[in-house]
């Protein structure tokens, strides 16, 4: 195994053609292994340091043509490296090519000052590393053998990818070499005689003539770009001024437009989303922390905004994949639409703010706006561009409905870094997931990341007390109305946690919904309850309907049918002592998987109660048609029965339409001896309430078998 600290040089074979030598430098092993598999099957011979000081030793015993450095070692960096090899070198044209992560002015400076010749950044693209390699190899050599030129010049430029222009001290073309190499346009222009800066249209002479003065001023090489289109194609031309003998200079191109597009792609791939071409993460992470820097010093604000939408690859079974692309391109669509429409409505003093928008992900899209010193605009923006990516979807003969929500967090609340502010999206996102607002843009602020982070500890210990059967049931009794005799119970679950306390079914059940324990809650519970009716049946107490509280979830599940028969059987229980409390919205839904799995229960022998009924869908119309068995006027009638007429009349419309459709009518949440007289005045059958009996464990029920205890 190989160690930080050790030598490796890949020797070529003796049979072997004379190879350029190159020393690479890395303190990363995996680099250093692919640098040496891409640079030698490129035709380099390739020795390798872990580190400067190992650098150096092999400097100091072994000729290179070049070197690739890295710039960030631990010990001695790149930048100190390199010094000391320019040292070691005594003035010797060695080309390094400095290589790092970072892609900032301080680092390029930090780079060239300490003698690097040229500068990449990671990860590296061999192709265009092996050219660079190449060219500044062959510069590298002409610079050596300039005095005995003639032969030494010509030998090296007939192995050479690059054109050659010879030039007097004043830039007239004295000969070429290679010419045909050029782009077409270019090489019509290099006519000897000619002086080459006439030869350049002035949109791009700049560059040259700057790198001109400066290596007539130096006396040492000069490098320069030429960018320019030529038949609707871009074309890249990288050359160099290079001091030759008796005044004279060379002038060495090379058309490297391939190689600039293959870079582009790579930046492309690399920075932008492939379905849409707008930024991808990586880009987005990178722009943003570029931001807040810049937020920093100029004490603005940054916001983002996350726009969120259910999982879009549910759409790909219909449209494919080419479906799913045109689809993210729509939405990119409507996201620019409605920004450049906001944006529109501004004053025309207004400063437009800086944006950027990119993709996070498959179903998540930000707009990032920086250089801000007020975000109130941006709750008002959201909601415009929510409604124009809410509109439905056309692809093919598809319309796709997408349910979105957004996140938006700013530097005023949030955490002043990239994955802070990201973070926070998420959190506002989550809220959404975790409420029933129907509110679908959501700002983060410390007191919504609290409850986020209550209803997640409350969901951890809910999954494990769940998994341990600690919750607990508790039982209300229901009597008949005539003579307070008791008729039957709801069972209700009850949470005392040991670490939170008691929690509330209001808070707890609504988490459990929303995260998927309800379907493992609702096993527990039905669990307790046909255990407690066989415990009761045991002891000798006789034997009443129990009410369980089913949630739509659940009903729609395919197996709930056979675990309800399952259970049953198991237990001995006669179906007609299970009834189920479910509400009235899975009732109306006919088509729904979970009213067919309501009317096999209830022809299977279990009655069914509509809960809370009034406050939902009604319509007393639809009652003909349910399997139920009962129906539950809801409390806030019932509390309001005695002093309100509209919610006596609405009392007694239930129970005489119920009673017309053969339906038991019980009334929850009295808790008075006037309500419970009014609504045996109103002829309901049976009562359920505080008045009557709260909800208590098992072990404290037994005395309502024997009636109501009415509270004093």
């Amino acid at each position: 195994m190989a160690t930080t600290d050790s030598l490796i040089d890949v020797q070529p074979s003796p049979d072997a053609p004379q190879r350029h030598r190159l020393l690479i430098v890395d303190d990363d092993l995996a680099v250093r292994m692919v640098s040496r598999l891409a640079l030698s099957k490129a035709g380099f011979g390739v020795t390798e340091a872990s580190g400067g000081y190992t650098a150096l030793s092999w400097l100091d015993s072994h000729r290179f043509d070049a070197i690739l450095l890295d710039a960030r070692m631990p010990g001695m960096d790149g930048f100190e490296t390199c010094r000391k090899m320019r040292e070691q070198l005594n003035g010797a044209p060695v080309p390094i090519i400095m290589a790092t992560g970072q892609d900032d002015d301080d680092s390029i400076d930090a780079a060239f000052e300490s003698g690097a010749t040229d500068f990449v950044v990671k990860p590296l693209n061999w192709r265009i590393i092996s050219q660079r390699l190449s060219s500044l190899i062959g510069a590298s050599a002409v610079k050596k053998h300039l005095k005995s030129r003639s032969h030494q010049i010509s030998s090296m430029l007939k192995t050479s990818s690059e054109t050659m222009l010879l030039l007097d001290s004043a830039g007239i073309i004295q000969g070429t070499h290679q010419i045909e190499r050029l782009p077409t346009e270019l090489r019509a222009q290099m006519i000897v005689g000619r002086n080459v800066f006439h030869s350049l249209d002035d949109a791009f002479s700049d560059p040259v003539i700057v790198a001109w003065s400066t290596a007539q001023r130096t006396q040492d090489c000069e490098s320069f770009i030429v960018e320019y289109s030529e038949e609707g194609k871009r074309q890249t031309v990288q050359g160099r001024f290079v001091p030759g003998a008796e005044g004279e200079w060379l002038c060495l191109l090379q058309d490297q437009s391939a190689v600039f597009d293959c870079e582009q792609q790579a930046v492309d791939l690399a920075y932008k989303d492939p379905a849409t071409g707008i930024a991808n993460e990586k880009r987005l992470l990178e722009e943003l922390g570029n931001r807040l820097r810049d937020d920093r010093e100029t004490h603005s604000q940054t916001a983002v905004l996350r726009f969120s939408a259910s999982d879009l690859r549910n759409f790909e079974p219909a449209i494919g994949r080419d479906g799913v692309a045109k689809m993210a391109q729509v939405i990119v669509e409507r996201l620019e639409l409605g920004l450049d429409s906001f944006l529109s409505t501004l004053p025309v003093e207004t400063k437009r703010p800086e944006h950027l928008i990119a993709r996070l992900s498959e179903s998540d899209y930000v707009i990032i706006f920086s250089a801000l010193h007020d975000s109130e605009f941006i709750e008002d923006l959201a909601t415009l561009i929510l409604r124009r990516v809410s509109t439905s979807i056309e692809i093919g003969d598809h319309l796709l409905s997408i349910d979105w929500t957004v996140g938006i967090a700013d530097t005023g609340e949030a955490s002043s870094t990239t994955d802070g502010l990201l973070t926070a999206t998420a959190y506002a996102i989550q809220s959404d997931l975790r409420s029933s607002s129907g509110h679908r843009v959501h700002r983060y602020n410390a007191e919504l990341k609290a409850k986020i982070k209550l209803d997640i500890e409350i969901e951890r210990l809910l999954r494990r007390d769940i998994a341990d059967g600690v919750l607990e049931m508790y039982y209300q009794p229901k009597f008949d109305l005539s003579d307070l005799s008791l008729i039957g119970m709801e069972a209700l679950i009850r949470w005392n946690n040991a670490e939170m306390g008691f929690v509330s079914p209001a808070q707890f059940i609504p988490i459990a919904e929303k995260s998927g324990l309800i379907i493992s809650l609702s096993h527990l519970v039905v669990e307790k309850v046909f255990d407690q009716i066989v415990a009761w049946r045991e002891e000798g107490y006789r034997t009443v309907p129990v009410s369980i509280n089913i949630s739509g979830i659940h009903l729609n599940t395919r197996t709930i049918v056979e675990e309800f028969r399952a259970g049953i059987q198991h237990h001995r229980i006669p179906p007609e002592l299970v009834e189920l409390e479910v509400t009235e919205s899975i009732m109306v839904d006919g088509m729904s998987k979970a009213f067919k799995n309501l009317t096999d229960l209830r022809d299977m022998g279990i009655r069914v109660a509509i809960d809370d009924f009034g406050t939902g869908y009604s319509s007393l119309s639809y009652l003909k048609d349910l399997p139920a068995d009962c129906l539950k006027i809801d409390r806030s009638f019932v509390q309001s029965i005695t002093s309100d007429p509209t919610a006596e009349a609405i009392a007694r419309a239930i129970i005489t339409v119920g009673h017309d459709v053969n339906l038991h009518v019980i009334a929850e949440g009295a808790e008075t001896a006037e309500q419970l007289n009014k609504l045996a005045e109103l002829g309901c059958d049976s009562v359920q309430g505080y008045f009557t009996g709260k909800p208590v464990p098992s072990s404290e029920f037994s005395v309502f078998f024997e009636g109501s205890l009415l509270a004093s």
